[in-house]
């Protein structure tokens, strides 16, 4: 926070949004013990090189796999599905993921919005479809919890409006001091809170209230204060493998996770320090292989995937809802500018 254009970024990145065939490993934990969701990332990392590669029927079978062997879906991963079987012809298909959708949060009305999936209005079965939509919303609802959606969502909106005070001062050194003297003592508050709840509850994910927004910038605010707060601080250092363990058990996605950390990383280095290559427009080669592997420890898609997909959007008018995603201009490059 140290500057208002991290700020924004934060704000926009984060809510710009409110993602030969090579087989996709299933988990290999016993029936008695839970997945690894991991394991659930890198089979999604190994998918996004088939759309990489333009290999969509391998990438949709692929798909197929991960449905079956996980019960916690990500919804980025059903929409996605879903747009490769229309794009294949599929609309049977492709309404059949939109139905296991409305189950993990989809609506109709995003739908509706939705530029590729739009097109499904036209299909015979929409209209039936729709009228499963309340059973499925229910089993939706049921997973999640609104309590604990509701907390988090108030903490979320009492961050933005703390964060907004930076905006009217007009200079580095004072956006430092507002951060420190005033944003701190509110975050440290807010962090502790987290805290609680991720301890009782886990963390605060979609899988727990159904948005992957609200905590990420609330963590992601705290780690950007200053880099004398984050040298200082104590309350992330300590949440970090909390954060870790949420990871494998499927409550916090990799994209969160590298969000909340990138800028933990950044601002304590003074921007020296790049881990997973989300806050900077530009990667030298040695720094792209060492977020590539940063990348894979938590099954996060390489950095040239992740150019290659924005292409692929661009050729496809496909939409892989991938998080943070940037303008063409500012992408993540491999070489140095």
């Amino acid at each position: 926070m140290a500057h208002v254009n991290r700020l924004l970024i934060i704000i926009i990145l984060v809510l710009a949004q409110p993602l030969a065939a090579a087989a996709v490993t299933s988990p290999t934990s016993t029936p008695c013990a839970p997945p690894d969701y991991r394991i659930y990332h890198r089979s999604i990392a190994r998918i996004h090189d088939l759309i990489a590669s333009q290999q969509y029927d391998q990438a949709l079978a692929a798909y197929k796999n991960v449905f079956t062997s996980y019960d916690f879906i990500f919804l980025r991963d059903y929409k996605v599905a879903a747009q490769l079987a229309l794009y294949l012809g599929r609309p049977s298909e492709a309404l059949g993921f939109v139905r296991k959708g409305f189950a993990a949060g989809m609506t109709p009305r995003q739908v509706r919005k939705h530029a590729f999936l739009k097109k499904l209005i036209g299909q015979p079965d929409w209209k039936k479809l729709k009228k499963q939509y309340p059973a499925q919303r229910a089993i939706y609802q049921q997973r999640i919890n609104p309590a604990v959606r509701d907390e988090v969502q108030a903490m979320f909106r009492k961050d933005q409006w703390k964060a907004l005070g930076a905006l009217f001062t007009f200079s580095s050194q004072r956006q430092d001091r507002y951060a420190e003297k005033r944003f701190a003592p509110h975050s440290q508050i807010q962090l502790a809170r987290l805290t609680e709840i991720l301890k009782t509850h886990g963390y605060p994910g979609e899988k727990l209230i159904g948005n992957a927004s609200w905590g990420a910038v609330i963590f992601s605010h705290h780690n950007s204060i200053s880099q004398r707060h984050a040298l200082e601080d104590t309350l992330y250092p300590a949440l970090r493998p909390d954060l870790l363990n949420a990871l494998v058990q499927g409550q916090i996605s990799p994209y969160e996770l590298a969000l909340i950390d990138d800028w933990y990383v950044a601002v304590k280095s003074g921007r020296q320090e790049k881990r997973y290559g989300y806050i900077d427009d530009a990667l030298t080669e040695a720094e792209r292989n060492k977020a590539n592997e940063w990348r894979d420890e938590i099954g996060l898609s390489r950095v040239e995937t992740i150019n290659a997909l924005m292409d692929r959007q661009q050729q496809t008018g496909l939409n892989f809802h991938l998080p943070f995603r940037q303008p063409a201009k500012t992408r993540i490059r491999p070489d140095s500018l």
